[in-house]
C-alpha cells in the first residue's frame, strides 16, 4: 500500500509492507506532517525499516537527519547526490522555465546535513526491508536521482516529471533539470518499465499512458519505443 503524504512544496511517500518505508522526507519545516501521517497509519518512526532518498535536494532530503535520529532507520542516496547531502545544499538548480527562475528562490534553502548510510549505483532492492519495489537509477534532475518501482505497475518517480499545478492527472517537465538529456533517457526508461501510474515529487500523480504522451509531445521518443520491447 501507498500513502502520499503532502509537504510545504513536495511529496513523501509511505510504503507499507511487511514493514514500512519512508521514500523522501519532505522540505525542511515538514517533520510535523510526516510525524502526523505516520501517527495516523499506525507507524511510529522506529517502526520505519528504512528511509529512501529519491535525490539529495532539500525538498525531498529536508527532514532526513532528524528523522533518522528518532527512526534508527538508515538513510539510501544514489552515490552521485552524495555530496549534495553531505553539504546540506541543493547545488545547482537549473531552471527549466521562466516560472521556474522566479521560484527558484523560494525553494533553494540548506537543510540539515547528514552521511547517508547506504550509497547505490545502478539499482537497490527494498524487499530486504519488507517492500516489494527496486530502485532505479534515474538521472537527470541531478546526478543521482532515482525512482522505486512498485508491484501493480506504478513508481515513485521523484523530479524526473512532476505532476501540474492546475490539471488533475497531467505529467509536467519539472522545473529544475541539471541534465535534459540524461532525464530524457531516464523518462525513456520509465515509459519501458510498463507503468500504470506514476507518483511525482511535486504535485499529483499521472497514469503510464500519460506518461508516453509527455514523451510523445515533447520528445518525439514513443516513436522509439514503439519498436522495441516494452
Amino acid at each position: 500500500m501507498l500513502v502520499r503524504i503532502h509537504g510545504a512544496i513536495s511529496n513523501c511517500y509511505l510504503l507499507l509492507g511487511d514493514r514500512p518505508v519512508l521514500v523522501d522526507t519532505g522540505a525542511p519545516g515538514d517533520l510535523k506532517r510526516i510525524l502526523s501521517a505516520l501517527k495516523a497509519n499506525g507507524v511510529r518512526p522506529k517502526d520505519l525499516a528504512v528511509i529512501l532518498l529519491t535525490h539529495g535536494h532539500g525538498s525531498q532530503a529536508g527532514c532526513a537527519a532528524e528523522l533518522r535520529r528518532r527512526s534508527g532507520a538508515k538513510i539510501v542516496v544514489h552515490q552521485g547526490d552524495a555530496e549534495l547531502v553531505r553539504n546540506g545544499e541543493n547545488g545547482v538548480l537549473a531552471p527549466t522555465s521562466s516560472l521556474a527562475r522566479i521560484i527558484r528562490p523560494f525553494v533553494d534553502e540548506p537543510f540539515e546535513a547528514f552521511e547517508p548510510d547506504v550509497l547505490f549505483r545502478d539499482g537497490f532492492s527494498l524487499e530486504p526491508y519488507g517492500a516489494k519495489g527496486q530502485v532505479l537509477a534515474t538521472p537527470g534532475h541531478t546526478l543521482g536521482s532515482a525512482s522505486v518501482i512498485l508491484g501493480a505497475g506504478e513508481a515513485i518517480i521523484g523530479d524526473v516529471l512532476r505532476g501540474s499545478m492546475l490539471l488533475p492527472n497531467k505529467a509536467r517537465e519539472h522545473f529544475f533539470c541539471n541534465d535534459q538529456e540524461l532525464n530524457t533517457r531516464s523518462i525513456v526508461r520509465l515509459a519501458r518499465e510498463g507503468l500504470m501510474r506514476c507518483y511525482p515529487g511535486n504535485f499529483g500523480s499521472f497514469s503510464g499512458s500519460e506518461l508516453h504522451r509527455f514523451l510523445a509531445t515533447s520528445t518525439g521518443e514513443v516513436m522509439e519505443l514503439s519498436s522495441e520491447p516494452v
